[in-house]
């Protein structure tokens, strides 16, 4: 039994995972562009430095300088939480050597961090790639021990930055290294307006998915876990919101006193029972004609089919 988890720093989440995520692993939050997956990535490591621990932010769509200040419109203090700067410099068309991104940029804090924008460098743009990242990450280890880590997105990482065939195996070596590290991960995950299943969906340990849709009053978003190895967690969809004052999620009323908790899912034992006719009750309830009940008016977009691949040229996140 897991005897203390990691609190994600939003405690409508932590409820819904049971107390938290299980440390150690790698997580993902996934959502379409707009539900607010930088903002509950950063609440975890905002939970994390509360805690005294250090933290390391890893961007990749952003410009940590925008990052920071849109942290800052929820009133948030990200000064202490590590960020390095994995953000694309300007293309440079000229035939010079490759120079690669680690002996140019280095780990520091938001609060060290230049009030401009990093600009491209005057010898031309240093080379990205998830093999570059995954050693920044083991070099960094041995200098400090992040207990969080936060990529922000795997999805520009998986488009951009991998540059092989090979792109589930090399994705599947970076989550292994995630877990080899022994700190507890978080990755953004964009997912298309017609969802399907991302493979980093497949590789984590647990993924919470966040949604957002219109109904007549307007912008609604939620989250639900997905998946959750190890450990019970709430399977509803509950409604959260994201305002000046940070992210809250709206969950279920506490259990009364004396009421039994409802077993996990994979604890219940599977029914082996034959299936049985109908009565004539049920008969003429399902007899043409018969009104279907009422569905509800508005609610999460139902799963699509899968859309063809994207093509080249793509973009990634822009927005959390």
């Amino acid at each position: 039994m897991i005897k203390e988890k990691v609190k994600t720093g939003t405690p409508g989440i932590d409820n819904m995972l049971e107390g938290g995520l299980i440390p150690g692993r790698p997580y993902i939050v996934s959502g379409t562009a707009g539900t607010g997956k930088t903002a509950v990535a950063m609440r975890f490591l905002i939970e994390g430095v509360t805690a005294g621990e250090q933290v390391l932010y890893v961007a990749i769509d952003e410009p940590p300088n925008e990052v920071k200040a849109n942290m800052e419109s929820f009133g948030w203090d990200i000064s202490a939480v590590h960020v390095f700067d994995a953000t694309s410099d300007i293309l440079s068309y000229d035939k010079t050597p490759v120079r690669d991104v680690s002996t140019e940029r280095k780990v520091t804090t938001f609060k060290m961090l230049p009030a401009a924008i990093r600009r491209t460098s005057e010898k031309g743009p240093a080379d990205i790639s998830v093999n570059t990242i995954q050693e920044i990450l083991k070099q960094e280890m041995k200098v400090t021990k992040y207990s969080r880590i936060v990529v922000d997105s795997v999805t520009s990482l998986r488009r951009f930055y991998i540059r092989t065939s090979e792109e589930y195996l090399a994705l599947q070596s970076f989550f292994r290294l995630l877990s080899d590290l022994g700190t507890t991960t978080i990755l953004t995950v964009q997912l298309p307006e017609q969802i399907r299943t991302a493979p980093e969906s497949q590789m984590a340990r647990g993924e919470l998915r966040l949604h957002k849709w219109f109904d007549p009053k307007g912008l609604v978003r939620a989250i639900n876990i997905e998946k959750f190895r190890g450990s019970c967690h709430d399977h509803s969809v509950r409604p959260l919101k994201l305002s000046d004052e940070g992210i809250t999620v709206k969950v279920a009323a506490p259990k009364k006193r004396g009421e039994s908790k409802k077993p996990c899912p994979e604890d219940e034992e599977p029914t082996t029972e034959a299936p049985t006719e109908p009565t004539g009750e049920a008969k003429q309830a399902e007899a043409p004609g018969t009104p279907a009940p009422p569905q509800p008016e508005s609610g999460p977009p139902q799963e699509m089919p899968p859309p063809p691949p994207p093509e080249d040229g793509d973009g990634g996140e822009s927005s959390g």
